[in-house]
């Protein structure tokens, strides 16, 4: 059996993976959402990290395979009528399928990894100002405990 490879972006110029494992993209995705939020937290954010804090996981194209993963059942269901009133049902499908279930995956093994390192988090698929928010208060406490500690050790001296 063949392993599903994935292709993961946001918008047209930002490529979160290539051609990846499902380990991978958990992997990858998990780190683009913590750096987003570490780059929120700083006011250094770019529209594509906002985009995934405002509108969650279902942001994200992916291709499995090299078909297009669908997160709208019934946006899905139109297209595919639509293509066949217009006689390319069989393109649609040879490049297009329904992943609502893969990205209920995903949001599930993103947050188990989350919830490890000790954040814990509604579901990630409609948006992330909550895990942003505890990254930006964690990210402050440890900048003030480093601030602290730096100036302990100047004095120091």
């Amino acid at each position: 059996m063949r392993l599903q490879r994935f292709t993961v972006r946001i918008g047209d110029g930002v490529s979160i993976v290539e051609d990846a494992s499902y380990s991978e993209l958990v992997e990858r995705v998990l780190e683009f959402v913590v750096r987003a939020g570490m780059a929120k937290a700083s006011d250094d954010c770019n529209w594509e990290e906002e985009e995934l804090r405002r509108r969650g996981l279902r942001v994200l194209e992916i291709v499995r395979d090299g078909k297009a993963l669908w997160w709208d059942p019934d946006a899905f269901e139109a297209e595919s009528r639509e293509a066949t009133r217009e006689g390319a049902h069989k393109e649609f499908v040879a490049q297009n399928e329904p992943g609502e279930s893969l990205l209920e995956g995903l949001d599930s093994d993103v947050r188990e990894r989350l919830r490890c390192a000790g954040y814990a988090t509604r579901s990630l698929l409609g948006g992330m100002e909550g895990l942003y928010a505890q990254i930006a208060a964690d990210a402050s406490e440890r900048s003030a405990q480093a601030r602290e500690g730096l100036l302990v050790e100047i004095l120091g001296t």
